[in-house]
Order: structure tokens, then C-alpha cells, then sequence
């Protein structure tokens, strides 16, 4: 501030290294990682009181988004840590399924959840946060355009206040808010949220700088007054005090263990959704775009599995100081006076009141072909993208993607390579790969079945499997390296100990039949044999053969890596093949027009996704193995 003659000048500082827009699960892990790598970050954002926002289910993890959550948390992530901290309940799950299944689930506090978030992001360095809306992407052209794929740079964005603010990256987290539309049966009003202002100018920009963009849609079901609701109809289901936590670092003597109810639908729930399908916006045509497949309206289960009538209907607090209810399991759009119907044919429901009504949410985003594995555009140097407008769905998604974005933004910056984690060694590198490759028609959602190596990416291994990417990313500190490292030696050395005790027949069978096992040796083993038999775990073993106590996660790991030996080296057999091709790179400037014999729809698809390994181009829709065969030989031919 200064004075120019009776006036006071205001000068304010609007050069930031990144520029995050959005501040959901995506925008919030993406400013978090570049402020942590050291760069000046804005976060600007619609609305600050709903940084963190859980939109529709407040819960974090499940099969492969549990995954993601260790995952960003060894990295060097926040959502593992925050939902430890501030939860309802946690539960693990699939705990007789084996290491591949097993997970936590938490459900969140959602208001301490969020509001927490803005603390610790209003406290951490470098980062700043601005409410407004920004309507356009700034950028300049490229005057050098040798070896290089990019056709312009990000140099800034303007926002609807009018403000310029200039940057050298820029990462998109804006979820549902481009363009957004609330449907509720035949209403409709521009959002991005119930109760919240869309942005409507920003994929305009985008179009105009060459991206492309498409409409998805989600929805989300009704709250309901706790006070209404009869819970002595209704089955209890608590959390564990002693749960897996998300996070390794998280030290708690026990966790929360606040209830949710379970409930079912009726053949009369359905009698009436069938009765009232006519209202509904996805017959009716009020909604036409494509909206998640794992998570379906309660109107399209009706019309996709006719002959069911009982589905399951979760009731879950959505923090300890609020009294609404999420009703998961009931997802619609359809009219207000449908859904309160629907309700009064349900047990425990018959009197319940709706706080807020069930919507669905029309949205732009742009298809995910258009970014290389570092989750920048191929065309606009230093533009990100994260989360929702990449076509996903999902928190934990989201913020695997933000961080990853922010980053590879902090890295750009300092003109390092990108961090790129492979399909073989993260769930996180599974999605960014299925999004830049496969043309899902509904909005994408990780999946234990879509991992072909799911065994190796254990929920309970990503300390081990990423440890190389914890010291590439550079976030996680020196203390923390150190005790990850001497984890992981304690892991090898014990198990290589465990390979080389010999135990005699007798001593083993008797230590069996201790436990109350009945399987006998007829001679005498090794101590590994012991502890691939099911029902013998390591403290077991340890008490027998007075052998070193460690942290659990470390136990758990000897025990997985020896019972599943056979089958986790068999894996590593095939990551290897898989490197292979991934290591097989291709040239920026290949001219695929110039490759004969190759078919048209593969040619369109190397085109649009420009893959940079052959293992890259395996995966592309359309290509096939023949393709492959003609883009090796144009390779080895120059």
C-alpha cells in the first residue's frame, strides 16, 4: 500500500507458481503437494466454507479406492491421515477374502472432515486461498516449437471479479461445477452443487484453446431427520475400536465406533418406483447424459433387475453434531413427492422426513485422451487436470488424481521429469492409465477387477511397492524415509530368517496341535512352512520360536509375502513382461500415417492419445496386436 496524492494505492501480489481451481478432495491434495514441494500455490475455489465437501456418501475407501488411499498417504498425501482423525467409524473388510480383498472402510465426520481441511490448509506454507470463480484460462504461444509436442504454455487465468492472476501451471479440480445442472424430476436450475452457484464460463475457454468437452452426470439420494426415523426396526452395525488405519503414521489407542443402520426396499418400494417411473428424469428424457454404473438410481435398478426387490439401504450419520441422515442406497432424481412415497414403503422409514431431496448433476468434462500419464495436456504446457473432469467418480479417485497433478506441477516448474506410476505399481497408476486409454461411457470408478496385478498392489503393501516414488515425489521427510526403509529391510530379513530356522517334526506338530490345528509334518521344516499353514499367523510363530516382535504392518507383510509366495512371484513374472513394453518407448514425432498395414481405427486412436511406449499402445482401444507388430518394425526400420 501506498499514497499517490489524496488516494491510497493498493498493490496486490497475484504471482503464484500454481494455480489450483477447486477445492475438492482433487484441488485440495493438488495444492497440498505443490505447496509442499515448495511453490507458491493459489487454491481459488467457488466457495470456501465447502473445501472438502463429500458431496453425496460420507465415507472414504472400499475395494481399489482403499487402495488409492494408502496409496496417496505413503506418498505423501492428506485424505489417509484426515479420514484416521476425523471418522465415525472405521471397519475392516473382506478380512477372510485374502491380502488382495482386504480394506478399511471409514465414515467420515463430514463437517469435521472439511473443516478441518481448511485449517490445515490455511495453516501450511505457501498456500493460498481465494473465493471466486474463474472463467478463463490464460496463455501465450509457444515461439520455439522445436521437439515439442506443446502448441501454447498457461501463463494465468482471469476470474469473474475481473482479476487477473498469473502463474507458470495451472491444475483443474473443478468436479461438477462446469456448467452444472440440478435435476429433480421435471426441475432443473444451474449448480454445481444443491444450494451452490455453477461455473459457467470455464469450459467455454477450454473449448476455444482446442479441448474437447463432454457431458457426464451423477446423483446423489435424500437426508433424512434422525428424529423420525425408528431404529428399533432396523440392524445396527458399529465400527471397530482397533480397525486398520488408512495411514501407517497414524497412532490412535482406539477409533470411534458410532453406528450405521441397515435396512432393505420392499416389494412395495418397487410397486411404487414402477408406478412412478413415468416421473422419472431418466425416462422422461430430462436426463440423457451417462451417470455411474456401480452406484445406480434406485429407478434403474428397478428397470435393470426387474425381478429383485430387496436392496440393500444404509443409513449413515453424517457427523455426531448434525442429525441428518445419508440414505445410501437410494439414489434418485425423481420428483419430490416420488421420493417421500418411496420412503413410507421402507422399514424404519414410514415416518421419515426429508431434509434435503435426492438430485442428479449434469456436468462438462473433458475426456481424460487429451493428458499425458502425467495428467498434463498434450497441447497447453503447464495445464492440469484432476478429478471429475477427467470423467471419473469418487473422493478417493479424485484425489489421486489431484495429487498426482500437483506434483507434476511443482516438477514442471523446476523443469524435472514428471512422476509417472505404472499400472504395476499403484491402483493410482491403474486409473490414470484406464482414463487416458479406455473410453469408458459412464463416469470411471476404480475397481479391484480392472488391476490385472491386484495381488501386488495390496491395500496393505503401498510402503513397500512405491517406496522409490516416496523419495522421486520428495515430499515425505528424512525421519519417515528412515523408518520406511528400516521397515521394509526388517520384512526381507525376517522372512529370509524364517527360510533358514529348521524345526524338528515333533516340535512342529506339537505347536500345531497347541493351536488346535490338525494338519501333521512327517518330517521336519522350516520355519517359512509353518507359517504358510491358514490358520498360523506370525505372533503365533514368534511366541513358539522367541522370535523378533515389529510394528503390525510389518508383521502382516512377512506373514502375506510367505503364505502367498508362489503366487505373488508368479505375478512378479508377469510385472516383468509387462516393464518390458513399457520400456520400449516411442518416439514424440512417429507419424503413424506413415505406418502401412496398420488398421484406420487404430491409427485414429494412436493419433488422438500419442502413446510414448509400446506398452502404452497395447492398451489403447482398437489397437491391436498386429498394429503392435507394424509400429515395432517402422521403429527398428529408422
Amino acid at each position: 500500500m501506498y499514497r499517490k496524492g489524496r488516494r491510497w494505492i493498493i498493490e496486490m501480489n497475484k504471482d503464484y507458481d500454481v494455480i489450483v481451481v477447486g477445492a475438492g478432495h482433487a484441488g485440495v491434495e493438488a495444492a497440498f503437494a505443490s505447496a509442499r514441494l515448495g511453490n507458491k500455490v493459489a487454491l481459488i475455489t467457488l466457495y470456501l466454507d465447502t473445501i472438502s465437501m463429500m458431496s453425496c456418501n460420507p465415507s472414504i475407501g472400499g475395494p481399489g479406492k482403499s487402495n488409492l488411499v494408502t496409496e496417496i498417504d505413503v506418498l505423501g498425501g492428506e485424505m489417509g491421515r484426515h479420514i484416521d482423525e476425523f471418522n465415525l467409524q472405521l471397519k475392516d473388510l473382506n478380512t477372510s477374502k485374502g491380502p488382495a480383498a482386504r480394506i478399511t472402510r471409514g465414515q467420515a465426520d463430514k463437517y469435521k472432515y472439511r473443516k478441518k481441511m481448511r485449517e490445515k490448509l490455511e495453516k501450511t506454507e505457501n498456500i493460498s486461498l481465494i473465493q471466486d470463480c474463474v472463467e478463463e484460462i490464460l496463455v501465450e504461444d509457444i515461439k520455439d516449437r522445436q521437439n515439442l509436442s506443446y502448441e501454447k504454455k498457461v501463463i494465468g487465468v482471469k476470474t469473474r471479479l475481473g482479476l487477473i492472476y498469473n502463474t507458470k501451471a495451472i491444475v483443474l479440480a473443478t468436479g461438477t461445477f462446469l456448467k452444472g445442472k440440478i435435476v429433480i424430476g421435471d426441475v432443473t436450475y444451474s449448480a454445481g452443487r444443491q444450494g451452490e452457484t455453477s461455473a459457467e464460463k470455464l469450459s467455454d475457454s477450454l473449448r476455444e484453446l482446442g479441448i474437447k468437452i463432454e457431458r457426464y452426470q451423477t446423483a446423489t439420494p435424500p437426508r433424512l431427520d434422525k428424529k423420525t426415523i425408528d431404529f428399533s426396526q432396523l440392524e445396527e452395525l458399529k465400527g471397530e475400536e482397533h480397525p486398520r488405519y488408512f495411514s501407517i503414521f497414524t497412532k490412535k489407542e482406539k477409533n470411534n465406533t458410532v453406528p450405521t443402520w441397515l435396512t432393505y426396499t420392499s416389494e412395495e418400494t418397487i410397486e411404487v418406483v414402477r408406478e412412478m417411473m413415468k416421473y422419472s428424469p431418466i425416462v422422461s428424457g430430462m436426463v440423457n447424459t451417462h451417470g455411474p454404473r456401480h452406484c445406480p438410481s434406485i429407478d434403474r435398478k428397478v428397470l435393470n433387475f426387474p425381478e429383485k426387490t430387496k436392496h440393500q439401504i444404509f443409513l449413515e450419520m453424517e457427523s455426531e453434531n448434525s442429525d441428518e441422515i445419508y440414505v445410501n442406497g437410494l439414489t434418485t432424481a425423481m420428483p419430490a413427492f416420488v421420493q417421500e412415497k418411496i420412503l413410507r414403503t421402507i422399514k424404519g422409514l414410514e415416518n421419515a422426513k426429508i431434509m434435503r431431496h435426492g438430485y442428479a448433476v449434469e456436468y462438462d468434462y473433458a475426456p481424460a485422451s487429451q493428458l499425458y500419464p502425467s495428467l498434463e495436456n498434450k497441447k497447453i504446457s503447464g495445464l492440469f487436470f484432476s478429478g471429475q473432469i477427467n470423467g471419473t467418480s469418487g473422493y478417493e479417485e479424485a484425489a489421486a488424481q489431484g495429487f498426482i497433478a500437483g506434483v507434476n506441477a511443482a516438477k514442471k516448474i523446476k523443469g524435472e521429469e514428471p512422476v509417472i506410476i505404472d499400472r504395476s505399481e499403484a491402483y493410482i497408476g491403474v486409473l490414470i492409465d484406464d482414463l487416458i486409454h479406455k473410453k469408458t461411457p459412464e463416469p470411471y470408478r476404480v475397481l479391484p477387477s480392472r488391476a490385472e496385478y491386484r495381488l501386488t498392489l495390496r491395500y496393505d503393501n503401498a510402503f513397500m511397492r512405491l517406496f522409490d516414488k516416496i523419495k522421486e515425489v520428495g515430499i515425505v521427510d528424512k525421519d519417515r524415509i528412515e523408518f520406511l526403509e528400516k521397515s521394509i529391510n526388517n520384512v526381507y530379513t525376517e522372512i529370509n530368517n524364517l527360510k533358514n530356522i529348521s524345526v524338528s517334526m515333533n516340535d512342529t506338530n506339537n505347536f500345531l496341535e497347541s493351536l488346535g490345528i490338525e494338519e501333521k509334518f512327517v518330517k521336519g521344516v522350516k520355519a517359512s512352512e509353518i507359517l504358510k499353514i491358514k490358520d498360523v499367523n506370525y505372533d503365533d510363530l514368534k511366541a513358539f520360536l522367541n522370535l523378533n516382535d515389529y510394528e503390525d504392518f510389518v508383521k502382516n507383510q512377512i506373514e502375506t509375502m510367505i503364505k502367498y509366495e508362489i503366487f505373488i512371484e508368479r505375478e512378479n513374472k508377469q510385472i516383468e513382461k509387462f516393464k518390458k513394453l513399457e520400456h520400449m518407448y516411442i518416439d514424440k514425432n512417429i507419424n503413424y500415417d506413415d505406418i502401412k498395414g496398420i488398421s484406420n481405427i487404430a491409427r485414429a486412436g494412436l493419433n488422438e492419445v500419442r502413446p510414448l511406449s509400446i506398452g502404452e499402445a497395447t492398451r489403447i482401444s482398437g489397437v491391436t496386436s498386429n498394429d503392435i507388430t507394424l509400429i515395432i518394425a517402422h521403429m527398428n526400420d529408422k
